[in-house]
């Protein structure tokens, strides 16, 4: 089946997701109440939206996979919405990836599933990666786990504030010029976003995913990282999953699950991350709890 050329919108609750199976199966957009969090091609002509990648970054260098990233995947189900990319090369082996995408119920969220299929001949080791571009100006946070790994090179290291429990990097302090990164261990299962967009009321978005150990994350890589852009156009938040062996023949699944909210009126007035960390840790579990919409 020819992908289509539009992307393709999704509905749960005031949520809105749009995929787009013409460009590597990536979500083009996410909207709450029809205000955007991520970033578009206007920011940059590949680095937009969200997509997945293999991890570790060195199995595969740099720029991505095509057939992975950017090239165009297959819609094989629409309720839910699964779609599927073309064989590539990873490592000593091949593999071809499936992404699905499932409304929850009774929720503003989605979950978003990726499947590795080792359709080669040879042994890999690696994890899920998914990696979200949203529009600068806001917080992004997590609670802070073990260990904070030294950035690939060329990116210079990204400073995170720390509040309380909270890893803390505010996009309004970021000096344009390079780009810099974090990679760290989280702790409580989340990743969460503070938008600030203008005129709109704050909004919060929150990456639920199980909570990994340390060693159980792929070497030289972090649970979570986050990455802001040279010239401050966009700002990464990405997640990892567990870094295991996948024998020629086997998959590995990786799932994150979103969730959006508005600020309540109780938080508008000190929209910071310490005041926002319980409303995240309870979205975070209503997230993980929710059961999927499939029809």
């Amino acid at each position: 089946m020819t992908p289509p050329s539009s992307d393709i919108a999704l509905q749960a609750g005031a949520l809105e997701l749009r995929v787009l199976p013409s460009r590597g199966g990536r979500i083009s957009s996410l909207s709450y109440q029809g205000v955007e969090l991520l970033s578009g091609p206007e920011a940059h002509p590949d680095n937009w939206g969200t997509t997945y990648w293999p991890s570790p970054q060195n199995l595969w260098g740099w720029p991505p996979v095509a057939a992975i990233d950017s090239e165009p995947f297959a819609v094989k189900g629409e309720a839910p919405l699964v779609l599927r990319g073309q064989p590539a090369r990873l490592g000593e082996t091949e593999v071809v990836l499936e992404k699905r995408f499932v409304p929850l119920e009774g929720e503003s969220g989605f979950e978003i599933a990726y499947e590795l299929h080792n359709v080669g001949k040879a042994t890999l080791e690696v994890a899920g990666w998914q990696i979200s571009r949203v529009l600068p100006g806001g917080l992004t946070f997590f609670p802070t786990g073990d260990a904070e790994l030294t950035p690939i090179a060329p990116h210079g290291a990204l400073h995170l504030e720390k509040f309380g429990e909270l890893s803390v990097f505010d996009h309004q302090k970021f000096e344009q010029g390079t780009s810099l990164k974090v990679h760290a261990d989280g702790r409580g299962g989340y990743l969460a976003h503070l938008a600030r967009p203008q005129g709109s009321r704050p909004l919060l978005f929150v990456k639920a995913f199980p909570d990994l150990a340390p060693s159980e994350q792929a070497p030289g890589e972090g649970e979570v990282e986050i990455f802001a852009n040279l010239d401050g156009a966009y700002v990464e938040i990405e997640v990892q999953g567990k870094y295991e062996t996948i024998p020629p023949g086997e998959s590995s699944k990786f799932t994150v699950r979103w969730i959006v909210s508005s600020l309540p009126d109780s938080l508008l007035r000190a929209a910071t991350a310490t005041a926002c960390k319980q409303l995240a840790a309870s979205l975070r579990e209503r997230a993980m709890g929710a059961k999927l919409r499939l029809g």
